[in-house]
């Protein structure tokens, strides 16, 4: 489905974008499912489940999230797509991934909140286990929803901190989102060592991206492209070395971006900002992260120098255990080499 977005001619090159070592650090579950899991579960229930073509605009995509959760029928189910979703990731070279998960979507429906996020830390165990991908979760708030239970997502996250949750991040369809709100959710996670990543910088602008940095103390910023409309943003970015985990299909598809081949993200690279490459939704997409690192390549015409710099600033960025990143860097000199 993306190959619209590619040179119809590009030309050949040596080393394989399957193969370079990856991370995965802007990934939502609920919308990175594996599509033939999804129409699996959608059969069982009579329903005859589609991606639309294209998106008229992101609310439109937004009212189409929604469908997936209400498939899931049983912590099973739910389970079944954690452990796909890890083995597709891991055909694709990822070697560590930081999935986004949102449990109140299931919850109260197929247990509590805490039952819920045990059955996907225990399916992503599971699935770490058969893949080698190391796995760690994001327990995330959604801005525009979730006030009333954000405090007991936080409390989630930081007690199964190390046990399968390397973060806590904030997502919405509104910026800016007021997240002053959650600045004590966040200071819950941050007591036990867990990192704030906030998505800002996709349908807000600069001073977004500054209030997610200034009311969260986030530590990188999902999406965060827009900060290229400010030079103190992009200079605080790059002096702060904050991450910026750029998701460049996906600001096609949505209409964030009026073309590929002007995206910020490789002006922000150049500017000293760490930025990574990934997929956000590729059920909705059909572009997992790989495919992003071709449009680096045969889009933004990038070098396998820069394209190797994307992979380092996702080893450098997360919470992976030291021998993954130790392991993951190694790998990544290999196969510039």
């Amino acid at each position: 489905m993306h190959d619209d977005i590619l040179p119809q001619a590009a030309p050949p090159r040596q080393r394989s974008l399957c193969d370079l070592p990856k991370t995965h650090l802007h990934v939502h579950l609920d919308g990175s499912y594996p599509l033939d899991a999804v129409e699996a579960l959608a059969r069982k229930s009579g329903i005859d489940f589609r991606v639309p073509e294209a998106f008229t605009d992101v609310w439109a995509f937004f009212d189409a999230y929604g469908q997936v959760p209400h498939l899931v029928r049983s912590l099973d189910d739910l389970a079944m797509l954690c452990r796909a979703l890890i083995l597709r990731e891991a055909r694709e070279g990822v070697r560590y991934i930081e999935p986004a998960i949102e449990p109140q979507l299931y919850a109260p429906r197929l247990g509590s909140l805490e039952q819920v996020t045990r059955a996907m830390l225990m399916a992503f165990a599971e699935a770490a286990a058969d893949s080698g991908v190391e796995i760690g979760a994001l327990v995330t708030i959604n801005t525009d929803a979730d006030f009333e239970i954000a405090g007991e997502l936080a409390r989630i996250a930081a007690k199964y901190a190390g046990r399968g949750v390397n973060g806590l991040g904030t997502a919405g369809f509104l910026e800016p989102g007021n997240l002053r709100r959650f600045r004590s959710s966040a200071q819950i996670a941050q007591a036990v060592g867990l990192p704030v990543i906030s998505h800002a910088g996709q349908t807000g602008g600069a001073d977004c991206v500054e209030e997610a940095l200034d009311e969260l103390g986030a530590t990188r910023i999902a999406h965060g492209f827009r900060a290229i409309e400010s030079e103190d943003t992009v200079k605080r970015l790059a002096d702060d070395q904050i991450v910026c985990d750029v998701c460049p299909i996906s600001n096609l598809r949505l209409g964030v971006v009026p073309d590929m081949a002007h995206h910020p993200a490789p002006k922000l690279l150049r500017a000293g900002v760490p930025v990574t490459l990934n997929a956000d939704d590729s059920l909705w997409f059909g572009a997992g992260v790989t495919a992003q690192f071709e449009v680096a390549r045969h889009v933004w015409s990038m070098t396998d120098a820069e394209l190797a710099e994307f992979a380092r600033a996702g080893a450098r960025a997360t919470g992976m255990s030291l021998a993954t990143r130790e392991a993951l860097l190694a790998d990544i000199e290999d196969w510039i080499r």
